[in-house]
């Protein structure tokens, strides 16, 4: 059941970001895969209503889409950029972790998304 949801949730989120997409250094499909190859655990949390979801206007220019993650029953918000140099930019102004282009948020003080995200995804402190 959840990996028809989740199916469906990349399905749909690549239908709406193919046409604002520019150069997309890792895609959602290969970091989620990596990440649940590592630990079998993670999950992408699928927001009740369009409202409640991760919203790029809460993040800087170049976000593509944002999602929360579930790591070990502990959540952290995953955002998609066009470019790695503007996740770098979005790590810096909220003390965030970044690989290629993308931003780990809500995991700096929390010691095992920290690890998760040093460790099996290779995410950096800019």
């Amino acid at each position: 059941m959840r990996t028809n949801l989740f199916l469906l949730f990349m399905t749909l989120l690549s239908i709406l970001g193919a046409s604002c997409t520019k150069e997309v250094k890792y895609s959602k499909e290969a970091l989620f895969k990596k990440a649940q190859d590592a630990e079998p655990s993670v999950t992408v949390i699928l927001p009740k209503n369009l409202a409640e979801g991760i919203h790029c206007s809460e993040y800087s220019e170049g976000c593509l889409a944002g999602h929360t993650v579930r790591v070990k029953n502990l959540d952290m918000i995953a955002v998609e950029f066009n470019t790695e140099a503007e996740a770098i930019y979005a790590a810096k102004k909220f003390r965030g972790y970044y690989f290629k282009n993308w931003l780990f948020d809500d995991v700096t003080g929390e010691p095992e998304l920290e690890k998760f995200v040093v460790e099996i995804l290779q995410a950096k402190k800019p």
